[in-house]
């Protein structure tokens, strides 16, 4: 359905995760990983499930997610509603691994986030550590996320890389850039760029949730820039935010991403996107052969 190209010119690796392409499919549209095979015959280059947390979640309130066509745009509150590392484990267990795949991870409690990942490390072939959702239950705090990169390091040996915020001031930028240079020292072994972005949003039941899409566009590639300036690119980045064509993952390759991931892109464009940006990937490819 997606009609995902094959080519051995599309093949990246991803932290020691050979790739069939550099599209992936980012957290929060799987949060219970119970689809990810069927995600994966999509032709992503891989999948992220989750986010994941030790024990259930019921999310916030809703109305908790809302669209807006005309900016091609999501903001959701969602909270990170999921059933559990114990059930996520065992639906990943049943599931065919059809394309690498992430499990999203996050919790308040060391303990709490480190026995996720021991539950779910024998079925994915890497981590993200959501250290940064702006719809958390709980604060995000530096310290503690170089604390749970060295709890997790300990658990797995598979790659654990850190989702990072976003950034729009240079108060801002500053602390984010702080914070990836924190993470790479800490043990990440790859860094995502970005998560949503923080709006107020009035038709949520929160009044306020993370905006993903279309208007993160001309922001990301800049965001990716910094962050493999500021650790010398040290670790591969998955830029994140405003993916939706082939001229989109380009800017953002160029910018210093070894992949990329979209969610808000497959709502707007279907199935379709990931074949249309592997072709658009190719082509040029193709034409400078001959």
């Amino acid at each position: 359905m997606g009609r995902a190209v094959r080519d051995p010119s599309l093949e990246v690796d991803l932290c020691g995760v050979r790739l069939s392409n550099p599209i992936g499919l980012a957290a929060g549209f799987d949060k219970s990983c119970r689809h990810l095979d069927a995600l994966g015959r999509l032709g992503f280059g891989f999948v992220v499930g989750g986010t994941i947390t030790r024990a259930p979640r019921k999310g916030n309130p809703k109305p908790r997610i809302v669209r807006s066509r005309r900016r091609g745009a999501i903001v959701n509150s969602m909270g990170l509603p999921n059933p559990g590392a114990e059930e996520a484990a065992a639906n990943l267990a049943r599931a065919r691994r059809t394309a690498p795949r992430f499990a999203s991870v996050a919790d308040e409690d060391l303990e709490a986030a480190a026995a996720a990942v021991e539950l779910l490390a024998p079925h994915v072939d890497g981590f993200e550590l959501n250290a940064s959702s702006p719809n958390a239950p709980w604060r995000h705090d530096a310290a503690h996320m170089g604390t749970l990169l060295t709890a997790f390091r300990e658990r797995t040996e598979v790659p654990v890389l850190l989702k990072m915020p976003p950034f729009t001031s240079a108060e801002e930028r500053a602390t984010v850039l702080d914070l990836a240079r924190a993470a790479v020292d800490a043990g990440a072994q790859g860094l995502v760029c970005s998560n949503t972005v923080p709006v107020e949003e009035p038709r949520l039941a929160t009044g306020r949730g993370g905006l993903s899409g279309a208007p993160l566009r001309e922001r990301t590639p800049q965001i990716v820039s910094d962050v493999a300036a500021a650790t010398g690119r040290s670790v591969p980045i998955v830029a994140c935010g405003g993916i939706f064509t082939t001229e989109d993952v380009r800017a953002c390759l160029e910018a210093g991403a070894t992949a990329v991931q979209l969610y808000t892109g497959l709502i707007y464009r279907g199935p379709g996107v990931v074949g249309s940006v592997t072709r658009g990937l190719r082509e040029p490819r193709r034409a400078a052969e001959t």
